[in-house]
């Protein structure tokens, strides 16, 4: 009969018999023979359906929730739900929380005094007790919750002296208008730069980069506004320094006598420099400059030559009289509404060389404006990848509407994973890191594809003339199954990756684990559906579709002879009599992975707060990368990092964990434990700051601040040095400590209001307060904190800054766990430049990595022991597949690779991506139907070759399709697409089956056994029922199972333990 245009007959009373009168029944009322026929006979309908579930998915997604912006690639590279980030976060709360204050309220019986006494800081206000050593945190665009911007760079400072010799300044401060964009020159032949050639050669394209940027407009954007309003230079490099200190008016009239001026002038206060002389704040008392030469510090020109045009290693350079100068930095003005057009005009356009110098690297701050084009444009290179794989897709599968739907079945995937990401589960951020799913699909996608259409060629040529209903149904019976185990171990692998406490990855994990899932569901609906859309059609209307790929294909004959006879002889002589050596060769080499990765040099965590987002060649992250940590001007905001302890105050983070954009309240919360007023804690409290003192990570050279040590000291004072006595019989001529409670509830905020001695900020750049916080409710303390300069330098070095944090915090937590109940409340935090936001990232990455990567690993190991049912075979599977993925990631090491946001996601699916040929050779040795494990291997490996073959070559060539690509995530994609998918071929066919041949198990060796025939069930027959031995041995139940005569050619060369007739199909050994 013919439905909705699909002709074909359904024979409901014979129920399909499978096969010649000696084959066995197909039953007709099993779950996948009712399913079958839905799909066979109402094929259209089916896939309309799913196309209308799909676009009601994808609308709702799409148009009644926000819809995904990559304006900041970075969003969301910040860990959250760490108690590092709990403690950041409330400390920088607690001055803002508007139920504390620095500003007691008094008693009203000592009458309305807090007009009398001195104002204490409050807030955010640099009080004069300010730390000495920590600088203000400089303006810019910040956290509004924790003060932290990662990947900027801010602007240049310096302190100008009055002009000895008038000339346009080297004006380097920060106007709100203004980017101080630079650039690095470096020699194209490894010259040095201080010559008259390469000085000339820096004029000649200096002056060419401005001539192309040639529009009136523009010019006056270049020269007006610093010119005429600050006197200042446009552009400033090394040429203007040579061209002012020898009288000349243009960087062209440089001479070698010129250059050997300089360089004399440069060697006379090099030492100056190396004393800190040229460049300190005048302004302090350590900064004198009586016996620097008037020459040296004329306008500042040799410090800022030293500290920001040349870099660091210049230094030496001109002491020991070598001036090889490989490179030098060029700052240029331009107004921010032009600095995204200077950049296209004369960067993206043009050459900047000349044969002897270039510009090597640059900062224009269009980072990541300049990412969302490139990430449109090398969409291209995607595209590329996506249509090799579908001209693989359509050489195997013979049909353009399969490999067409095949494609939309993955975009469908896609919107019904972002369908089940927004309404489902309600995650409002969406990070760029999601749409590496996309690659991930195209590869998971054509394997299944694959998987499927080779089941359903198998099946047409075993039961011809059968109805459509019944190839279907031993299609899908049987391919279910390897295809579900692939995709639930590479779901399972990326769900694993929740467990991170960073924002992206999190949602990553989520968004592409429901695509893979997603995936799986359509295919075993949609792709049915096609397949049989696709074979009617081709019997009605494109038979000559058919023929012609039959012609192409029988000119590529002779090859495809060579080709097989080379995949059925050679490739198993070459796999399995050099087994041993194959052995003992890939057991090293994942070794030697492991040992790279855990010892050494082993994964390197990131080291610049700048986040790549191109490729390292890239001028803009040469500049972020290589050159800024060359020169002095980058490294003024290192200091040394504060310690702090915090009292009274339960560290908590309420943004919460899925979304960066979500803000905190502000409100701390508060321990109501918590009392500094008992005379033990008053005791506890004065023994602590004591005993940190004797710590040594903290600064001998600078003092402690503990506002109990002021307390003290105050009230021991005698009264008659009070400023205003207003107790003076309780709050003064003290000597008893510690102070009974009443006491020292009202004499402590009196103290510290009169003297101002227990409270101040930081001066960090976070600018935290220390000292006492009163409540508005009862006038107590409700929470301080100590203050402290540590003897560690701020940077992003991991291995620095962790060993001070758990050294810090392990002591810290030690001494209060000691305290008095009143004072449990207490725990460590730091702050810095380079961020405590920044090392919990790198914590979170070091340890989340890790920990995904044994979660998966084991769901991997579970999954192939609960398909194969043997234990044996899934020690020997989840051996290779950890060897794949140490070699994997070992040679990523090698390759350099860091730890960072992309590398961390991508190799979050090493695990899901190497499983996969093992799974399907391990389940092609299970149901063999042979007990020997010489037969099984190699029935394993001739039955499943070809089709691993070129689904490792279609996911392959995908990779290698991104290779050009700018976005280095793209790119580094596809690096590890072609890593791991040769690699895990390699594993799976060299050393895999080699290790099944030499000690797999034969017969029911270390097998699980399933209940026998009198317990199957037709309503519960499951897929891991029919891969069961028991086939073998005549125990299947009836109808499982068929046995044809071309199930004989696929056991050809295979040896037989027991003679006898095999009751087993070739369709349950293909997958």
């Amino acid at each position: 009969m013919e439905v909705w245009g699909i002709s074909g007959t359904v024979n409901d009373d014979d129920d399909m018999l499978l096969g010649d009168s000696d084959s066995r029944t197909t039953p007709s009322k099993g779950f996948w023979f009712r399913y079958s026929k839905l799909l066979a006979k109402y094929p259209l309908p089916v896939f309309i359906v799913l196309i209308a579930v799909t676009g009601a998915c994808g609308a709702t997604a799409f148009f009644a929730y926000d819809r995904p912006a990559f304006d900041d690639p970075t969003r969301g590279f910040e860990a959250r739900g760490v108690e590092i980030i709990n403690r950041m976060i409330t400390g920088r709360h607690l001055p803002t929380d508007y139920r504390l204050s620095f500003n007691p309220s008094f008693p009203s019986f000592l009458g309305d005094i807090k007009d009398l006494l001195p104002h204490v800081p409050s807030d955010y206000e640099q009080s004069e007790s300010s730390v000495s050593g920590y600088d203000s945190y400089p303006q810019g665009t910040q956290d509004t919750d924790t003060g932290v911007t990662l990947g900027r760079s801010e602007p240049l400072r310096t302190t100008r002296q009055p002009d000895i010799m008038p000339y346009r300044k080297f004006c380097l401060f920060d106007e709100t208008y203004v980017n101080i964009n630079r650039m690095v020159f470096i020699p194209v032949k490894g010259n040095t730069l201080f010559t008259v050639q390469g000085m000339q050669s820096m004029c000649t394209l200096q002056k060419k980069m401005l001539r192309t940027f040639a529009t009136s407009e523009d010019r006056w954007y270049l020269n007006t506004t610093y010119n005429e309003d600050y006197n200042c230079e446009n552009t400033w490099s090394i040429l203007n320094a040579v061209t002012l200190i020898n009288n000349k008016t243009s960087c062209d009239e440089i001479t070698e006598d010129d250059i050997l001026n300089f360089a004399h002038l440069l060697q006379d206060c090099v030492s100056f420099y190396e004393q800190g002389l040229l460049t300190c704040d005048k302004t302090k008392s350590d900064c004198s400059q009586d016996e620097v030469p008037d020459k040296c510090l004329s306008n500042d020109l040799v410090g800022n030559v030293f500290h920001y045009l040349t870099p660091k290693s210049f230094v030496n350079e001109v002491k020991d009289n070598t001036f090889k100068l490989k490179s030098t930095m060029l700052f240029l003005y331009v107004h921010w509404s032009q600095k995204w057009d200077f950049y296209m005009d004369v960067f993206e356009k043009n050459t900047v060389t000349d044969g002897v110098t270039e510009v090597a690297a640059m900062q224009f701050f269009v980072k990541f404006d300049l990412f969302s084009v490139y990430l449109e444009s090398d969409a291209l290179f995607v595209g590329l990848g996506t249509a090799l794989a579908i001209l693989i897709i359509i050489w195997y599968t013979g049909s353009l509407f399969v490999t067409v739907m095949t494609i939309l079945n993955m975009g469908m995937s896609l919107i019904v994973s972002y369908f089940v990401y927004k309404v489902i589960f309600q995650l409002p951020f969406f990070p760029f890191v999601n749409i590496l799913a996309i690659i991930l699909l195209i590869g998971i996608g054509a394997d299944d594809t694959f998987v499927f259409m080779d089941i359903w060629k198998k099946a047409k040529a075993e039961l011809p003339g059968k109805d459509r209903t019944v190839v279907l149904q031993e299609t899908i019976r049987h391919a279910a199954v390897t295809m579900f185990v692939t995709s639930f171990t590479t779901g399972a692998a990326l769900y694993a990756n929740m467990i991170s406490s960073i924002i992206a990855i999190k949602c990553f994990a989520v968004f592409a684990g429901t695509a893979i899932m997603a995936n799986f569901a359509f295919t075993i609906t949609w792709l049915p559906v096609v397949v049989v859309m696709d074979d009617w059609c081709n019997e009605h209307w494109f038979g000559w579709w058919k023929m012609c790929l039959k012609q192409i294909k029988s000119s590529w004959r002779p090859l495809s002879k060579v080709s097989d006879k080379f995949a059925t002889k050679y490739v198993p002589l070459f796999v399995f009599k050099l087994r041993y050596l194959w052995i003992v060769l890939f057991a090293l080499l994942g070794a030697g992975g492991a040992y790279l990765i855990f010892v050494s040099p082993g994964l390197e965590l990131p080291t610049q707060t700048d986040f790549p987002v191109f490729n390292s060649d890239h001028p803009m992250e040469q500049y972020d990368q290589v050159y800024k940590k060359e020169y002095d001007f980058e490294q003024d905001k290192v200091d040394m990092l504060p310690y702090i302890v915090a009292f009274g105050a339960i560290p908590v983070d309420d943004r919460g964990t899925w979304d960066p954009n979500q803000k905190s309240t502000k409100n701390v919360t508060l321990d109501k434990t918590f009392d500094v007023s008992d005379p033990k804690s008053q005791q506890w409290l004065l023994d602590f700051c004591s005993e940190v003192r004797k710590q040594p990570f903290v600064n001998k050279n600078h003092d402690v601040f503990c506002f109990i040590e002021v307390v003290k000291y105050h009230m021991e004072r005698p009264c008659s040095e009070n400023l205003y006595s207003i107790v003076p019989d309780m709050c003064c001529n003290q000597s008893a400590f510690p102070y009974p409670k009443s006491q020292f509830k009202i004499c402590a905020p009196i103290v510290c209001a009169e003297f101002m001695g227990c409270a101040g900020t930081s001066g960090d750049p976070f600018n935290i307060p220390y000292g006492p916080l009163y409540s508005g409710e009862n006038n107590t303390i409700a929470a301080f904190s100590i203050l402290a300069t540590s003897t560690y330098k701020d940077g992003p070095d991991y291995n620095d800054m962790h060993e001070f944090w758990t050294t810090a915090d392990t002591w810290t937590s030690s001494q209060v766990q000691k305290a008095p109940p009143g004072m449990k409340s207490g725990w460590f935090i730091t702050f810095g430049w380079y961020q405590v936001q920044f090392y919990a990232l790198q914590s979170g990455l070091a340890t989340g990595a890790a920990e995904s990567m044994g979660i998966s690993l084991a769901i991997a190991a579970v999954v192939l022991f609960l398909t194969t049912r043997n234990f044996l075979i899934s020690l020997y599977a989840i051996i290779s597949v950890s060897g794949t993925v140490f070699v994997t990631i070992g040679s990523l090491v090698l390759l350099g690779w860091q730890l960072n946001i992309t590398e961390c996601v991508i190799l979050s699916i090493a695990v899901g991506l190497s499983v996969d040929f093992t799974i399907h050779y391990g389940v092609a040795y299970r149901i063999a139907p042979v007990t020997d494990r010489k037969g099984r291997s190699e029935f394993a490996l001739k039955t499943l070759g070809s089709a691993i073959m070129v689904a490792a070559l279609s996911t392959f060539s995908a990779g290698a399709m991104m290779m050009p690509a700018q976005v280095l995530s793209y790119s580094q994609l596809g690096i590890f697409m072609m890593l791991v998918m040769s690699t895990s071929w390699v594993y799976a066919n060299l050393f895999f089956l080699p290790l099944c041949r030499t000690m797999g198990p034969s017969r029911n060796i270390a097998q699980i056994p399933m209940p026998k025939c009198n317990s199957c069930t037709r309503g519960t027959d499951t897929v891991v029922a029919s891969i069961d031995n028991d086939y073998v041995h005549g125990n299947n139940c009836p109808g499982d199972a068929i046995y044809t005569p071309d199930s004989e050619n696929l056991l050809e060369n295979v040896e037989m333990d027991t003679p006898g007739t095999l009751q087993f199909n070739s369709l349950v050994v293909a997958f």
